[in-house]
This record gives C-alpha cells, structure tokens and sequence, in this order.
C-alpha cells in the first residue's frame, strides 16, 4: 500500500464508527454525502487490462445523499468507493482533508 493510501486509510480508521460529510464534485457535478462509517477496506484491481472494477478504497457504513431538489435519500447498498487511481491527498487539518483522482475531487469532514 503507498503512502498516500495509508496514510487516508489510517485518518479514515480512526473515524469508525462515526459520521463524516463527503463532499464530490465530478464533471461540474457536486454531491454531498453523510455516512456513518463503520469499516474502510480496500479492493485491488482484479485486471489491470480492463479497468473496470478499479483499485478503491471501500467505505462501509450508512448513509445519506442531499440530491439536485435538495432533498435527503439513503445512499444505494452499504458502501461508498473513492478510486484510488492518480489519488492525490491534498490539505490535511484535524477533521478534514481532500483528495483527487482521475474523476473527482472530494472533501472528506469528520462531523463534531
């Protein structure tokens, strides 16, 4: 695992068992998120030919998503993903930190 990896699995383990906001923004698109995490895992890139099923980091937990109408909905299944491909981790504080991959830009807040 590289550094960069590591060192967001270890920020992100140490918020089990809470709630943090995931702010996504992907083609101008901006999606906030609320999931109480439970469990971070990691899934490898089962064939580096198709990318289909990319190398992610697997958040598991519950959650909700504020959609276009403003509206709160459960997000879909038990897990949220953030690809790991490119991933840059940028600004770290105490309670929040961004990222970067080959699609989006995330925010990522620990709730109070």
């Amino acid at each position: 695992m590289d550094k960069q990896v590591q060192s967001l699995t270890e920020w992100l383990n140490a918020l089990n068992g809470k709630t943090i906001k995931i702010e996504k923004t992907e083609n101008g698109d901006t999606d906030i998120v609320h999931f109480e995490l439970q469990e971070v895992g990691e899934r490898p890139q089962d064939n580096p030919v198709d990318d289909y099923l990319e190398r992610a980091l697997l958040l598991r937990g519950s959650g909700s998503i504020v959609n276009a109408d403003g509206e709160s909905v459960p997000v879909p299944g038990d897990t949220y993903e953030i690809v790991l491909n490119e991933l840059e981790v940028g600004g770290q504080g105490g309670t929040s930190l961004s990222l970067k991959n080959d699609r989006a830009e995330y925010t990522l807040t620990a709730a109070e």
